[in-house]
């Protein structure tokens, strides 16, 4: 948030401070669930069966400040788009730069299944990052001790990919840090197993 900005100068009235949060709140929000149940390409009549509310009701609450808006309704949308709901308390400087990006094409939110197969796909394409094999690793070591090898060596020597480390079978925190050898130079860090 710009200090100096017509806004700052504004927000230092309690009154104007409560008012603007409460028109972001009944204008983001219905704009919000609009936005979701129109990527899932729902009617609110099916929206409204999913959530186990009316039609009508629906419609109330997709039009900005025609309703306010409930914990209890607002955990049955969530319900309903199979996504989470995060109500959380913010600093005014947090919750004006939120608003300056505001976009419509950010109000999409991934359902469960969705977000649960995009995270399986980055898992997957952690495991197929290329690391430095063993013949790096010693020209490296090489290099610390002999000032350096010429950029021709070391562009010579072949990528090897890392042994394939098995995640999946056991919880990040259990995985032994003597397992893994993180070496750090000035073209990047590498992982690999220790030997």
């Amino acid at each position: 948030m710009n200090t100096q900005s017509s806004l700052a100068a504004q927000l230092r009235s309690k009154e104007y401070r409560d008012e603007f949060v409460a028109a972001q709140l009944r204008v983001g929000l219905p704009m919000q669930c609009r936005a979701l149940r129109e990527s899932r390409e729902w009617t609110q009549p099916q929206l409204a069966q999913a959530a186990q509310m009316s039609q009508p009701r629906i419609s109330e609450i997709e039009r900005p400040g025609e309703r306010k808006l409930n914990l209890d309704t607002l955990l049955r949308l969530a319900s309903a788009f199979d996504v989470a709901l995060q109500v959380r308390f913010v600093p005014f400087s947090q919750f004006v730069d939120d608003d300056d990006e505001l976009d419509l094409a950010n109000f999409y939110v991934s359902p469960f299944e969705e977000d649960l197969a995009g995270l399986k796909k980055r898992e997957e394409q952690m495991k197929s990052v290329i690391v430095m094999g063993p013949a790096h690793l010693a020209a490296l070591a090489g290099k610390g001790q002999q000032g350096g090898a010429s950029a021709a060596a070391q562009s010579a020597l072949p990528y090897q990919p890392a042994p394939e480390l098995k995640l999946e079978s056991q919880p990040q925190s259990q995985i032994a840090a003597k397992e893994l050898k993180v070496e750090e130079d000035n073209r990047g860090i590498s992982i690999g197993r220790a030997s």
